[in-house]
């Protein structure tokens, strides 16, 4: 096979298995090497282009068309209408960001149940003199009678500095983590996973948070903070 037609063959297929093409590059070395460079400069290429989409990708160009198109309507729109899309969009935003915030909260708290026992063995035990001098970083005080506290320690609840009190009931372990109410107020009343069942409520200046995996531990130690925690505010 000439050297031409050998080429020809090679650079429309460079995996090529004809038996001409194989016994020409058998039987001639420079034949040999230049299908070898073909075949990985084709390799090298095929491994370039094949790049994998990112699974949102269709997504992302439908957003940035949409955002273009949002652009070029906004300049033929008359103010009051393109003013009147910034304050639906504000408030979509604004809810937005509550729900986020409630549930970034609610998932801390639940974090916070699975190593109790492991705060316990790192800051317990703990007596009421310690407690109320944590408890005074939220202006708030608690009194004899409330329980026993297994466990006070500093956490962090969706960024937001908190205290973790830990109490030991008859049904088990229960946690109290009180937060300061104004960084607090989009967690909702109740809320739950398969696991844990909580409560929260606002008591002065705090919010105090009640859960454990037994609901009447919660009723039954959110009605003792209500009489023996206090805040002022």
């Amino acid at each position: 096979m000439d050297d031409i037609t050998f080429r020809r063959i090679i650079y429309t297929d460079p995996f090529t298995t004809d038996k001409e093409v194989v016994e020409a590059a058998k039987n001639d070395p420079k034949k040999q090497a230049f299908w070898e460079e073909i075949r990985a400069m084709e390799s090298a290429m095929q491994e370039a282009m094949d790049i994998p989409v990112p699974e949102d990708l269709a997504d992302k160009l439908i957003l940035r068309q949409s955002m273009n198109d949002f652009k070029q309507k906004k300049k033929q729109r008359p103010w009051y209408l393109a003013l009147a899309a910034s304050v639906v969009f504000a408030s979509v935003l604004t809810i937005g960001l509550i729900g986020s915030s409630s549930q970034g909260l609610a998932s801390d708290v639940f974090a916070h149940m699975s190593h109790m026992e492991y705060e316990i063995n790192k800051y317990g035990p703990t007596d009421l003199a310690s407690v109320n001098s944590k408890l005074a970083t939220y202006n708030g005080q608690i009194k004899e009678g409330f329980g026993e506290i297994v466990s006070a320690n500093y956490c962090y609840l969706d960024s937001i500095k908190s205290l973790h009190l830990i109490i030991k009931g008859e049904k088990g372990l229960t946690s109290l983590f009180v937060v300061p109410s104004q960084l607090a107020e989009p967690l909702d009343e109740s809320f739950s996973n398969d696991v844990y069942t909580g409560s929260a409520f606002l008591l002065e200046s705090a919010k105090v948070i009640v859960v454990s995996e037994d609901p009447s531990q919660v009723s039954a130690i959110t009605q003792k903070a209500k009489e023996f925690l206090s805040f002022s505010i």
